[in-house]
């Protein structure tokens, strides 16, 4: 190569040094744009799917095969974890509620996942999952505790419907239109219950691996097979100890009563190793 060629190569553009002003045919600043925005709302869509946090200290993410990950809140002294929502809802996919300590942690609906850095090491004893919003809540999958097994209650004063509803990984499962009421020390003592109905419709519930299945509402409707080891239904305006589930009645404030506090009539059926029904509301019958 001659002097002249090397002063012809000299003046071509290098190719190394062209600047791409797009990529696959998009301006680069319209890219950017997409991938942030894309990095900004993928936690919103586990969101829009019906879980949107209340609380400041529950978080929200996804597993690896999409399935949503409740961070529960960090558990006060008493292994309580609370948790506060807009609404909750659970879709057929399921929801992991992540009580792991570990570093990863395999789970049945979203295989491994990261464990949860806000329990600083000390898992909860017991998932309190509270709705605020006034959205009654659909649950239409299993809810499974990753990690330590913990006592998971869900409890929204606006209605509970279960449809396909099940649970991984617990001991005991409390559904409760109750308002949760906490002792000085942040220990769970009572529910206390003004309204609400608790619902088991279409393909219902199996509860055949949770020892102990609670329902604590104004009035249940049964309306599918519901199958539990041990079932508590608790009907009526009550104050009901988050304990031992005995239902203190309420004085009358004059508020429209169900029909029914317990109606069992339709096409449902209650399959357990024992069964407690409890109404404590004048005038107001179970079927």
């Amino acid at each position: 190569m001659d002097v002249h060629q090397l002063a012809l190569l000299a003046r071509q553009p290098s190719a190394v040094l062209t600047e791409r002003r797009s990529f696959w045919g998009m301006p680069k600043r319209g890219l950017a744009l997409i991938l942030a925005n894309a990095m900004f709302w993928q936690p919103l869509l586990v969101q829009a799917e019906g879980i949107v946090v209340s609380g400041p200290n529950t978080s929200l993410s996804q597993a690896g095969n999409g399935v949503p990950i409740v961070n529960i809140a960090t558990p006060n002294a008493s292994g309580l974890s609370h948790n506060q929502y807009q609404q909750f809802n659970v879709e057929s996919q399921g929801v992991i509620l992540n009580n792991s300590t570990n570093q990863t942690q395999n789970t049945q609906l979203g295989g491994i996942i990261v464990g949860n850095s806000n329990l600083r090491g000390t898992a909860a004893t017991t998932i309190l999952n509270e709705v605020v919003g006034a959205n009654a809540s659909q649950l239409k999958g299993y809810t499974e505790v990753a990690g330590q097994a913990a006592r998971v209650i869900v409890a929204n004063p606006y209605g509970i419907s279960c449809n396909g509803c099940g649970f991984i990984n617990t001991p005991q499962v409390t559904l409760t239109t109750g308002k949760p009421v906490l002792d000085a020390n942040g220990q769970l003592q009572r529910f206390n219950v003004q309204g609400g109905s608790i619902s088991i419709d279409g393909v219902g519930l199996n509860a055949d691996n949770v020892d102990q299945f609670d329902i604590i509402t104004r009035s249940a409707k049964i309306n599918a097979e519901l199958h539990a080891k041990r079932l508590n239904i608790i009907a009526g305006r009550n104050d009901v100890d988050a304990q031992t589930l005995n239902a203190t009645a309420l004085a009358d404030d004059g508020s429209a009563k169900p029909e029914l506090a317990i109606d069992s009539s339709a096409l449902g059926g209650m399959y357990a190793g024992t069964i407690r029904l409890v109404g404590t509301e004048a005038g107001v019958g179970v079927r």
